[in-house]
């Protein structure tokens, strides 16, 4: 068990999404990082009047932004609503930073009489992969549909060669929908889970009955797994996240990504606040996290501790939040695309709403737009000392070293003199520090670095040895995101 946890080899790598790594700890925690939101969100502008997504534009419905490493761009396929709510679509969009977006002139569907947009789904939504191993061009872009064209009433697949112009692919059934068409959460590619048949994954809303107070059906997540979208189906351990097993009322959508060996989720943690607006209160949600091991199984992190929190009251996102469907990882970064909604959204949704409010579809005529928070690599948690102030320390479990190699961390909040972290190593068998791997002759690990390399007095290696365990002491404010292994030249 133990060397599955930390593999003590080149590209071994130890997140802290869990404690299965940690056998022991003094004044040490687990914490769950709040992203930093950008000084320009909301970033994906609104359409001008007249311009079909001049209400709403958001990663909610159809839920994906990438960035396609081949074409070095952030594409994003969102939902578009106008003013008039005529129009319920898919629009796509495009951005060399992630920050400035632009919506090119597509010239497919028509709109106002004339097609000079970005729809590139005339109607429908659902998530979009780029599947950069298929080796079918005209399947390189892959997408879960509802409420399309051909089929309005199913949920298909679809698939295009550039992401912009799409062809029906077939209808898809699942015996865990239970005769619904279901809202379909997300799609992925997982190319690290060693089984082909788990290849593709994807989640849905399903739902279940409430064990507390509000409504009696509550929104639940399911996954799918298949070898190719064409064959997807639901695991046996589902539903995976359930509100009855957490803090939360509702689970509306969440974002769920393969990461460094294990699996986050980052979940819509919701609850209605009893102030009498709405059935159940006002509809409230922020961003929390949850994560697996083993891809079926997910356990909440810190449920108290969101990862993106609403605004502050009366700013675009003080409603509740909707996050997209992927992270993406790029240049030591972590880019988290979410929708904002303000508490302009009251009696939303439609099970929340009071006879008086029966005819005001709430969800509908609201502004809803697509924000952005980052967190650093490795950034959804963090070990520190509980008061950031007095120094603390941790020990590893066993693991097996192999051959020499090197070790890095990634730390930061650290000051010379003020906040750093030491590391010494200890023989997994007598409990010893080994000599020259003592914490006095560990050079002081006090710049903010994502892969900062640990090396005592002339040492970079790690001995090669069955049982070590690494000791790491902590000062000050110092923040322990990861660390891992790699092989020293």
């Amino acid at each position: 068990m133990a060397n599955r946890v930390i593999t003590g080899s080149p590209g071994g790598h130890v997140l802290f999404l869990d404690l299965e790594a940690v056998a022991q700890r003094h004044n040490v925690v687990q914490t769950v990082v709040e992203a930093e939101k950008h000084t320009k969100n909301p970033v994906l502008p609104l359409g001008d009047v007249g311009e079909w997504d001049s209400l709403q534009a958001k990663p909610w419905a159809s839920r994906s932004v990438i960035y396609d490493e081949e074409e070095q761009l952030f594409k994003s396929w969102y939902t578009g609503i106008d003013i008039g709510h005529t129009v319920h679509t898919t629009g796509y969009a495009i951005s060399h930073n992630g920050i400035d977006w632009h919506k090119p002139q597509l010239g497919l569907f028509e709109y106002n009489g004339n097609k000079e947009n970005n729809i590139c789904i005339e109607s429908g939504y659902g998530p979009v992969i780029k599947d950069p191993l298929e080796e079918d061009v005209s399947k390189r872009y892959k997408l879960i549909l509802k409420q399309g064209v051909t089929h309005p009433d199913k949920i298909t697949l679809a698939y295009s060669a550039d992401g912009i112009e799409w062809r029906d692919g077939p209808i898809m059934e699942e015996p865990q929908w239970d005769g619904r068409r279901p809202d379909i959460g997300g799609l992925i590619r997982d190319d690290q889970d060693p089984d082909p048949n788990r290849r593709y994954k994807y989640t849905w809303m399903s739902v279940h009955p409430a064990s507390k107070p509000g409504p009696e059906i509550v929104r639940t997540q399911s996954l799918g797994c298949g070898p190719d979208v064409e064959h997807l189906r639901g695991i046996t351990a589902n539903p995976i996240l359930h509100p009855n097993d957490g803090l939360e009322q509702e689970l509306h959508f969440i974002m769920l990504s393969p990461y460094a060996g294990q699996y986050v989720v980052l979940y819509e943690y919701g609850w209605y606040m009893p102030n009498g607006t709405g059935k159940f209160g006002s509809y409230n949600a922020d961003i929390r996290l949850a994560a697996s091991r083993d891809g079926a199984h997910y356990r909440r992190v810190n449920p108290n501790e969101p990862v993106i929190r609403r605004g502050s009251h009366g700013e675009w996102d003080d409603g509740f939040l909707v996050i997209s469907d992927k992270p993406i990882v790029k240049d030591d970064k972590i880019y988290l695309y979410y929708s904002g909604n303000s508490t302009e959204w009251t009696s939303w949704p439609w099970q929340n709403k009071i006879d008086r409010d029966a005819d005001i579809q709430t969800g509908f005529i609201r502004t809803t737009r697509m924000g952005l928070a980052t967190l650093r690599l490795d950034g959804f948690t963090v070990l520190e000392t509980a008061d950031r102030e007095t120094p603390g320390s941790f020990e590893t479990i066993p693991f097996n070293a192999d051959a020499a190699i090197g070790l890095w961390i990634n730390v930061a909040d650290v000051l010379p003199r003020r906040s750093w972290i030491e590391v010494e190593v200890v023989d997994g068998e007598t409990g010893e520090v080994m000599k020259g791997y003592e914490r006095g002759a560990c050079c002081p690990l006090h710049s903010d670095s994502v892969r900062a390399k640990v090396v005592w007095s002339q040492n970079r290696r790690l001995p090669a040895k069955q049982s070590l365990r690494l000791r790491f002491h902590l000062m000050g404010a110092a923040r322990l995101h990861s660390f891992g292994f790699e092989e020293v030249r």
